[in-house]
């Protein structure tokens, strides 16, 4: 992975999430990790790259485990195309989501993801596909 940029974004992204559904503001957030508000803002926006031991006071203060915060490599991969679905599951992704952009833009990914790995001819299920192949090559050896 190289773009350490949209790491970072993603990142922050997580953490105001994990912010806000404790219903802490950055000032008192700030406050309980000794570090000023404006590098909450900075850390949550993705300009600020966090050494590792504040990002275990985040988790710690905010209530969560450190690994939860951390963007899985499925969550950087861009999107092969925009997802379309039908309007009543578009409707249930919204109410869900209640009516927050970055859940919906979550959920749909989430969707492009599922749709892309059952559709035969998928790139993500021939990766799974030579996966599995490799596991049973190793398998067999043993």
């Amino acid at each position: 992975m190289a773009d350490f940029e949209e790491l970072y974004r993603e990142l922050g992204k997580k953490l105001r999430q994990a912010r806000e559904a404790r219903r802490f503001s950055q000032e008192k957030l700030a406050g309980q990790l000794g570090i000023s508000r404006a590098s909450v803002v900075n850390i949550e926006a993705g300009r600020q790259r966090a050494p590792l031991h504040l990002l275990w006071q985040f988790s710690e203060a905010l209530g969560t485990e450190l690994c939860l915060l951390i963007p899985r490599r499925e969550e950087m991969l861009p999107a092969a195309e925009k997802v379309t679905v039908d309007p009543d599951m578009l409707r249930q992704i919204r109410e869900i989501a209640h009516g927050d952009a970055d859940s919906i833009d979550l959920l749909m990914r989430f969707v492009g993801k599922l749709k892309a790995s059952i559709e035969l001819n998928s790139p993500v299920r021939e990766v799974h596909e030579q996966k599995k192949s490799r596991r049973k090559s190793r398998k067999d050896a043993s």
